[in-house]
């Protein structure tokens, strides 16, 4: 036995070597080709796509509507959340920020600080690297190019800012030309950018330096700059913006900064410090929050005030800024849009579930007539994934263009440039990821679905008609409709609440008014001349100049105590300057007391304190109750002290939004000052509108040479507070389309599978007699059904968010029931009129036919 087995095994290793050929060996050094498979799958996905129009049509479309609302609310998302994080030094980047109490009770966090701030910081705090103070000219300036010492064609510019030489490389500005060392050394000297190069030269950059810009404005010393450095556009997407930069030192050599109290009290500055490396933001604030008991203890102590610092990194100031009504981004948008992006992609995705389950009785018998074959079920899984992985590239591929044909539109609307970037790198990760789960996400199911299948079953073409699969189809339904319902609720939230802040009456009449900006202070030898000839027009009711107007902000902002009370009783308000004739271009209606048209204008030089004594103090009803002052009446007798003069109070006028609805009636306060520079506003009484404004350009334009004319219409320049919340609302309103959109596509095409194998019972229906009608209304009602319990579950969540939303808003619309019903009546007339195409299309087809061809 045992030499049997051993000459078996023998003969054995003879017979392999004997069979053995060199060709046989495997070259593992060799590419081995794609999985043959999948090539077989991508041409049966093909086919099946092809042979089946109506069916990838509405797939690839509804998929790459999703696709393409995801990638053009991420490249908003990114945008916004990009702010300031270009700097090298961004990390260690911080501004200083001021909370303000009053007797230990919180007031508000303002961004201002006073210039004595910067040295105390860099001496005191050793963990502070470098410091920059930086000041704006808020209401712009004008300026030219100077030639052969003439100046030409003047422009207001609003993107000048002041600071000091450290903030050149704390922000690493790009130098095209020009010392980045000695740049800010002196007080004349300025930086432009490259954009204002071809402004205002439309030369080489390195040609204009040494050249000179007339700079003449409100703020530091005007006249004429010699422009030392060019540097490259800052950012749009930086919180910071500057068209010019000067030094510091021009504003800190006015008179209003040369003695020691203006170095803490005129907080008209902002600082930011780069922090050391080995530094802590929780180390650093805690140094700096008592800091300034240190220079303003007895002063603080004695008024009841308690001022703490704080730092912001510099990347969270756009949409995390813990200043009091700072303009900036919305983060609560951007979670918004986010979450709106991944909604209408899962629409897209239960779509395509949908159709691919409805599709599941015409491919029983394909499933069937393989598994017969004997493929395998991983098989079959493999190949409807397969053809779910190239809907999804064909989608992807749309959904780019349809982002690369829609980003200019978004562009528009949020005033940034906005553009397909596949270069960048978050955006390839989230084509990745779409790429990889779209797929498997929307693709899963199905696979498992249909392959699950049994054999005799599907050869029968009993597969795809378990009530257990079209509950979770209506699921699926019931989830797109709830998801349509909120987004159409909340866009008419948004339309109403925007539409209520625009026609609310805010207790001025702003109707045609025109404003025209006023020239600079040593330019109004031509005022009495520019005054007489448009009072002179019979178009003119009234002319008034004053410091601001509405929608501008107030001039000043201070403490005042009431006569009498203890200095700790200190309270804010908002005070502007205006002449004798303001209250009656504007109609402000007074409540108590007089308006300043009996003022006195000769005592003092205009905006002196004997001016303001004399004249005293109108104040709004909020300033009567904020400080005790009883009736509108009494409150004529008291006084109000404001930087240690007691001022009387002349009179009282309603309440009215100087501000936006955002925020509540402020504590306003009017001051008198004759024949301001600021603005000059016109009431008009023509309907001749166009003539009146190209005579009053013509005055301007003679009266005050040098000075480019710049006027509007009060009411467009108050609503321009509202633009943040219009892009709001056409962002949402686009985005809810999509989502209508996609979620109507999904619809058309179950819909359209539905009446397919409907046909017969169709055909039976118009034979016994049925109208069109009530076969529409047959195949109609279950849909309808699952939109009202749809909206039942979408609308108290509606309501919970549009509440939440609206308290953001000093002055709300109220959610009235209309606001929730309307979509709800919308949607089913979208999902009517979806389903009765298809239905009636099916009902005029011949009965005759459906029930031959059943």
């Amino acid at each position: 036995m045992r030499s049997g087995a051993r000459s078996a095994r023998f003969y054995y290793v003879l017979d392999v070597i004997r069979f053995f050929r060199p060709f046989a060996i495997r070259n593992f050094t060799k590419i081995q080709p794609i999985n043959p498979m999948f090539k077989i799958n991508t041409r049966l996905a093909f086919r099946n796509l092809a042979k089946n129009k109506l069916y990838s049509t509405i797939n690839i479309a509804g998929l790459a509507l999703g696709i393409a609302a995801c990638l053009m609310i991420a490249h908003y998302v990114l945008f916004e959340l990009s702010f300031d994080q270009q700097f090298p030094n961004s990390e260690s980047l911080y501004r200083v920020h001021t909370s303000y109490y009053q007797n230990g009770d919180y007031q508000t966090t303002n961004k201002g600080c006073g210039f004595g701030l910067g040295p105390a910081l860099r001496r005191d705090i050793p963990e502070i690297a470098k410091s920059s103070l930086i000041h704006h000219y808020n209401r712009g300036a004008i300026v030219s190019h100077v030639q052969d010492s003439l100046s030409l064609t003047p422009i207001r510019e609003r993107g000048l800012m002041f600071a000091e030489p450290a903030f050149l490389s704390m922000f690493s500005l790009n130098f095209i030309h020009g010392n980045p060392q000695t740049a800010l050394n002196h007080h004349k000297s300025v930086i432009i950018t490259e954009s204002m190069v071809q402004k205002y030269f439309g030369q080489d950059p390195g040609s204009v330096v040494g050249k000179t810009l007339r700079i003449v404005g409100e703020w530091g010393e005007s006249g004429d700059h010699e422009i030392s450095a060019v540097v490259s556009d800052f950012p749009s997407n930086s919180h910071i913006r500057f068209d010019f930069l000067l030094p510091i030192a021009n504003v800190l050599k006015t008179d209003q900064y040369q003695n020691e109290e203006a170095r803490w009290n005129w907080t008209n500055f902002n600082l930011y410090v780069q922090l050391t490396p080995l530094a802590t933001e929780a180390g650093v604030e805690q140094k700096i929050s008592g800091l300034m008991k240190t220079y303003m203890g007895e002063s603080l102590e004695r008024n009841g005030e308690n001022r703490i610092l704080q730092l912001q990194r510099i990347t969270d100031i756009h949409l995390k800024s813990e200043v009091n009504n700072e303009a900036g981004g919305d983060l609560q948008s951007v979670y918004f849009l986010s979450i709106i992006a991944f909604f209408i992609l899962i629409i897209a995705w239960v779509n395509f579930v949908n159709l691919s389950t409805a599709r599941a009785y015409d491919r029983s018998r394909e499933v069937g007539v393989k598994k017969s074959m004997g493929a395998k079920r991983h098989q079959l899984i493999g190949q409807f994934l397969v053809e779910s992985f190239w809907i999804n590239i064909l989608a992807m591929v749309a959904g780019l263009l349809i982002t690369y044909l829609l980003l200019p539109y978004l562009s528009s609307v949020v005033g940034q440039d906005l553009h397909l970037d596949l270069t960048n790198t978050h955006m390839q990760i989230m084509l990745i990821v779409l790429i990889l789960t779209g797929p498997m996400v929307a693709g899963a199911y199905p696979a498992f679905f249909m392959s699950s299948f049994d054999t005799i079953k599907a050869l029968k073409g009993r597969h795809g008609q378990n009530p257990g699969r079209i509950s979770l189809r209506k699921t699926l339904v019931v989830f797109q409709f709830i998801i349509s319902t909120l987004m159409i609720t909340g866009t008419f939230a948004v339309t109403e609440q925007l539409r209520f802040m625009q026609e609310s009456k805010t207790g001025i009449d702003m109707e045609q008014i025109l404003v025209v900006k006023g020239p600079s202070e040593d330019n109004m030898g031509g005022f009495e001349s520019f005054r007489n000839s448009v009072t002179s027009l019979p178009s003119v009711k009234s002319f008034s100049t004053s410091r601001s107007i509405p929608g501008a902000g107030y001039n000043w902002s201070t403490e005042l105590i009431k006569e009498g009370a203890e200095r700790s009783s200190r309270k804010g308000a908002k005070i502007t300057w205006v002449d004798h004739h303001f209250f009656e271009t504007y109609q402000l209606e007074m409540v108590a007391g007089r308006d300043f048209t009996d003022a006195i204008r000769s005592v003092g030089e205009p905006g002196s304190d004997e001016v303001i004594i004399v004249n005293g103090l109108i104040i709004n009803e909020t300033v009567v109750k904020l400080f005790d002052l009883g009736t509108p009446e009494q409150a004529l007798n008291e006084k109000l002290i404001a930087n240690g003069i007691p001022l009387k109070i002349r009179g009282v006028m309603k309440d009215h939004n100087w501000s936006s609805l955002h925020t509540p009636v402020s504590a306003g306060i009017m001051m008198y000052t004759p024949d301001n520079n600021e603005y000059f506003s016109l009431r008009l009484n023509s309907s001749i509108i166009d003539e009146t404004v190209d005579v009053i350009k013509s005055a301007y334009l003679e009266n005050f040479p040098g000075n480019p004319v710049e006027l509007y219409f009060l009411n467009d320049f108050f609503d321009r507070q509202y633009q943040s919340d219009q892009q709001f609302e056409t962002i949402f309103r686009s985005f809810a389309m999509f989502a209508i959109l996609a979620s109507c596509l999904g619809l058309f095409g179950l819909t359209a599978f539905n009446m397919l194998h409907k046909r017969k019972e169709v055909g039976v229906r118009k034979v016994l007699g049925a109208s069109l009608t009530s076969i529409s209304y047959t195949f109609s009602k279950g849909y309808l059904v699952m939109i009202l319990f749809a909206s039942a579950l979408a609308l108290p969540l509606a309501y919970i968010g549009i509440d939440r939303w609206i308290r953001n808003f000093a002055y709300q619309t109220p959610i009235t029931l209309k606001l929730l019903v309307l979509p709800v009546v919308i949607l089913m007339l979208i999902a009517l009129l979806t389903i009765s195409f298809h239905a009636i299309k099916t009902a005029q087809t011949n009965p005759v036919n459906c029930l031959r061809n059943e």
